[in-house]
């Protein structure tokens, strides 16, 4: 906890002119941010129905940056779009370059990690997301000493609920293989005792390969897959498999009205899933 402590310290000392309220790039982030200070003020998130990976800035973005007196965001890594009007805000600070979370690295699609790369879905891991909201507690508490002890109230309140919620979670002896449309769920697998099998695509934009719709079939755990993916996966492309269990899932928790819910869903549908693959 000392390293989020000095890390804030650092932060804050270069952003001293102070608007008005916190701004959140991301639904996941925002929803952890509104528990974290929930009866002290509102956090405002940026991307409203919009994901990090496919931002459209307007006049109003512009402007609700211009007016904040910090922006959380998660980096460039996730949000390269939004890089340049934050760097030049002078007022950002990015989750993935503070250190607090543990990361793990991109995979291909067979599920070989890529070197020198890093997923960006953090917020998947129960321990990720409780380090996000206490890092959000150090922030605010840095700008507004007054409220420090209902933030740090809030945020270990949002950590027990979330880690009791993780493990409460009814898993298997045996880790459940599963397929992704695209590889955006690995920070589930330790909470849910996951094996990932291989996805699709590497790009959910990009339709996969017949090369690689035959190595999954030819590779298949069992005769019965989970395939976990967005709800506008191209169904003439997933059918080629065969023998699967489809799911959609939204990691982003755009319909999430609060974090540990947002989680619980996705564990639910994601767990439905595996079990139902192996009937």
């Amino acid at each position: 906890m000392s390293r989020v402590i000095i890390f804030c310290s650092l932060a804050l000392f270069s952003v001293m002119s102070w608007a008005q309220g916190l701004v959140v790039s991301t639904q996941p982030i925002y929803l952890i941010a509104k528990d974290v200070l929930k009866g002290v003020e509102q956090p405002t998130l940026l991307l409203d129905h919009q994901s990090g990976h496919d931002v459209s800035l307007t006049p109003a973005h512009r402007k609700t940056v211009q007016d904040a007196n910090l922006v959380l965001w998660l980096g460039k890594a996730h949000e390269a779009p939004l890089a340049k009007m934050l760097d030049e805000s002078g007022k950002s600070i990015a989750i993935l370059d503070s250190g607090i979370i543990s990361a793990l690295p991109l995979r291909d699609v067979r599920g070989k990690a890529i070197k020198g790369t890093v997923d960006t879905h953090v917020w998947l891991e129960p321990n990720n997301a409780v380090r996000i909201g206490f890092f959000i507690a150090a922030l605010r508490s840095q700008q507004y000493p007054a409220n420090r002890e209902k933030y740090w109230a809030n945020a270990r309140a949002f950590a027990q609920k979330l880690l009791v919620s993780a493990q409460k979670v009814d898993v298997t002896n045996r880790a459940q293989p599963y397929w992704s449309y695209h590889d955006a769920y690995q920070y589930l697998e330790r909470s849910l005792n996951l094996s990932f099998a291989g996805a699709l695509t590497d790009d959910p934009h990009v339709a996969p390969t017949l090369a690689q719709i035959k190595f999954l079939k030819d590779h298949r755990p069992q005769s019965k897959m989970c395939l976990l993916a967005e709800g506008h996966a191209n169904q003439s492309q997933y059918q080629k498999l065969g023998g699967i269990v489809f799911q959609p899932v939204d990691e982003t928790m755009s319909g999430a009205g609060d974090f540990i819910s947002g989680w619980k869903t996705l564990a639910d549908q994601t767990q439905k899933c595996t079990l139902n693959a192996r009937k």
